[in-house]
């Protein structure tokens, strides 16, 4: 067991308590807020669909949209769409975010309910006479730019505001968020069903891949615009809050408890998590100098080792095969929920407890999630269309743990990755479309196309391109152009045709 970590009650911490406490009083009542600031009622919205165009209302500060200082120069509205080419209507332009902070003070007797304030750091890439976030189901109370009260307005999936005078290129600019409410899960469009704030019978979690961060605060939801995190979250009494990255301070209250967790390497929204149950915090063994760093759901201990025991082995395998660990610690967040799968949430994934069962059964997975610790999490997608970037290098990565941390037959390695290619063969693991987004090609097809490309340049420089990979494109996003661009730039061959024929949905190729 990890020793109790050090009681440190920060300026930031007294500032981020009293904004909490000040929201104490609405607790259990979601419409307490000031009548006077009215909105339109956000609706759960499924991806890719968006009602912003049918209505909305100016509200939340002294001044409107036509009494706030008119944008001069070159002054021009932040746009509402990086333009993915499976999720349109996520992302916005014009800044770039560089932290978030959440101060989270949840509710979680009955339907869960939310008092938060988000402060966001940013630094405009133009001069905004507006700019946006993504944001669904939340009701936005208040916001200020720099200190001073800014006019906003809701639809159903943007919070646009308006400050009082445009932004300047290139000047670090602090937008503060105050918004409640009860966060909810929302249609993904994929496989893998609900995606946002779980509100499960025994804890809550958020669940982000690939849109789902906006149902728990205003964010720019698309991996293109990666920030760091703190995360301060005041959960009640006989309940723990965690959060991605390193526990940094702990408070206890008379009816709670405040734990501040930071994440400080650049993150992609998708892969930001808070967990709030009944969780031992557990110190695990180290492995490859990594501190591994363990939230489990307490019913869930018995099962726990069975299943996670090989991760300090694995970060031995995965460290010498892709280089350095990215991030501060690693661990697993087990949650006593049942969405049924696991994901990759930065530095600590996170898994569904009814998949723990201590059998060692989910071994590929525990490796797999790990893997994408470095391709995913810290190389991340330019677009969803590049998801085989993702899951094609997890679960290759499956293979490699079989082969390096087991002593796999290579001949039996090569065998189940055809095998399992030619079961699901489409859609193209290249462009699967949203729907799809997390189709058995992708994962299954995509490893293979990852061996044959070994097969296919070797060695000697398959593994150095993997760490290349990390090295070159860590801690921002690629496509697959670019992995194309630099398995042809270190191998020395016109590899075009190669990517096209196995990223496509024809017939499986051979290997060779």
């Amino acid at each position: 067991m990890r020793a109790a970590r050090p009681k440190q009650l920060t300026t930031i911490l007294v500032a981020a308590l009293m904004v909490v406490a000040s929201c104490a009083s609405d607790v259990g009542d979601p419409d307490a807020a000031d009548n006077s600031s009215t909105t339109t009622s956000p609706s759960t919205t499924a991806a890719g669909t968006s009602d912003a165009a049918e209505s909305s209302t100016t509200t939340g500060a002294p001044t409107t949209t036509a009494d706030a200082d008119a944008p001069t120069g070159e002054a021009v509205e932040g746009g509402e769409t990086v333009e993915d080419p499976y999720y349109p209507t996520i992302g916005n332009t014009g800044y770039d975010v560089v932290n978030y902070e959440l101060a989270l003070q949840v509710q979680v007797e009955g339907n869960d309910v939310m008092n938060a304030t988000a402060t966001i750091d940013l630094t405009p890439l133009e001069n905004l006479s507006r700019l946006s976030f993504d944001l669904v189901g939340m009701t936005v109370d208040a916001v200020t730019v720099d200190g001073a009260e800014a006019a906003f307005e809701q639809t159903a999936e943007k919070l646009r505001i308006f400050p009082k005078s445009p932004l300047q290129s290139g000047t670090p600019t602090v937008v503060v968020v105050d918004y409640s409410g009860n966060p909810d899960t929302i249609e993904s469009g994929t496989r893998i069903g609900p995606i946002g704030w779980y509100d499960a019978v025994r804890a809550s979690v958020a669940v982000g891949e690939p849109m789902g961060a906006r149902t728990w605060f205003p964010v720019n939801d698309h991996p293109t615009d990666k920030a760091t995190y703190r995360f301060v979250l005041n959960v009640p009494t006989g309940f723990v809050g965690v959060a991605n990255g390193e526990l940094v301070e702990t408070v206890e209250l008379d009816d709670g408890t405040i734990s501040v967790w930071e994440m400080r390497q650049p993150m992609a929204s998708y892969l930001a998590t808070v967990a709030i149950g009944a969780f031992t915090l557990l110190d695990s063994e180290d492995g490859a100098g990594v501190d591994v760093y363990d939230a489990v759901a307490t019913n869930e201990l018995d099962g726990f080792e069975g299943d996670f025991g090989q991760t300090a082995a694995m970060l031995e395998v995965f460290t010498d095969l892709f280089g350095p660990y990215p991030f501060d610690e690693y661990g697993a967040l087990v949650v006593d929920a049942e969405f049924g799968f696991a994901l990759e949430t930065q530095g600590r994934s996170l898994f569904s407890g009814q998949l723990v069962d201590g059998d060692g059964s989910i071994e590929r997975i525990v490796a797999h999630e790990l893997a994408h610790q470095w391709f995913g999490n810290h190389v991340s997608p330019a677009t969803w269309r590049d998801i085989w970037l993702n899951e094609g290098f997890a679960s290759y990565a499956e293979d490699l743990w079989i082969e390096f941390g087991r002593d796999g037959s290579p001949a039996q390695l090569e065998l189940r990755l055809q095998t399992r290619a030619v079961n699901a063969a489409s859609p193209a693991p290249g462009d699967p479309g949203g729907a799809n987004l997390f189709a058995p090609s992708v994962y299954r097809r995509g490893a293979a196309t990852m061996h044959a490309l070994r097969l296919t340049v070797g060695d000697d420089v398959f593994f150095p391109l993997l760490r290349e990979w990390v090295v070159r494109f860590g801690g921002g996003t690629a496509s697959t152009e670019d992995f194309i661009a630099l398995s042809e730039e270190l191998s020395g061959m016109e590899l075009d045709d190669f990517f096209a024929e196995w990223l496509s949905d024809g017939p499986i190729p051979e290997f060779r």
